[in-house]
């Protein structure tokens, strides 16, 4: 008896540190991921269209961590910008031509997405996964006009936040055993805030550093 009490034991025990370590490896932090990104923001028109709806400079990034064999989540952290633009123009009205009118635009976003991810495909090493949930986006702008429509100069800054809905794709491939490298493609929609009804397309690229 005390012979099978013992094997009892040592069955259970061995079956709850192999059921941990399987959980080891499904569930908690994953990866970081750091990405270049390339956006675009349009009201339902073109995309990418360079001084247009093209944000062009964009790095990110983000921490994955595992709730089971298929889904994880991740949040993270983006910087986008379209830089320094600069436009010399005019405006001809019922009171004549206004003259040179230069404009100077510089615009930057800074993300915070929250994202629910699905694993659809896991041939090893390439891994594909359906990624879904919110973003909230604030918005810096500094405009400047010399003169403005008024014939005076203007300079507008200020700050704005929205939020949005994304579904997408990521896929990852593990080149070594810590890293790898990935690719994202994302459309959202701006529900609520200064966006409100523009959609977004965020393309990224990078490399993940994997913690287990």
């Amino acid at each position: 008896m005390k012979t099978k009490s013992v094997i009892i034991i040592l069955i259970l025990v061995c079956s709850i540190s192999l059921k941990s370590q399987t959980m080891e490896k499904t569930t908690g932090f994953s990866d970081m991921k750091f990405s270049y990104i390339i956006s675009s923001m349009s009201a339902g028109g073109n995309h990418f269209e360079i001084n247009e709806t093209m944000i062009p400079i964009g790095i990110g990034w983000e921490m994955t961590y595992n709730l089971s064999k298929r889904f994880s989540t991740n949040i993270g952290i983006e910087f986008r910008t379209t830089g320094k633009r600069i436009l010399d123009s005019f405006v001809i009205s019922e009171w004549g031509y206004s003259g040179p009118i230069h404009n100077e635009y510089r615009d930057i976003y800074l993300d915070i997405p929250f994202h629910i991810n699905y694993k659809i495909l896991n041939t090893r090493p390439f891994k594909v996964h359906l990624s879904s949930g919110p973003k909230e986006t604030f918005y810096f702008y500094n405009n400047y006009y010399n003169p403005g429509y008024d014939g005076k100069e203007h300079r507008l800054k200020g700050t704005t936040s929205s939020t949005g809905l994304d579904f997408g794709l990521i896929e990852t491939l593990k080149i070594f055993k810590q890293f790898g490298i990935f690719s994202s493609q994302y459309y959202g929609y701006y529900l609520f805030g200064h966006f409100s009804e523009l959609e977004s397309v965020d393309l990224k690229v990078g490399l993940t550093y994997n913690f287990k």
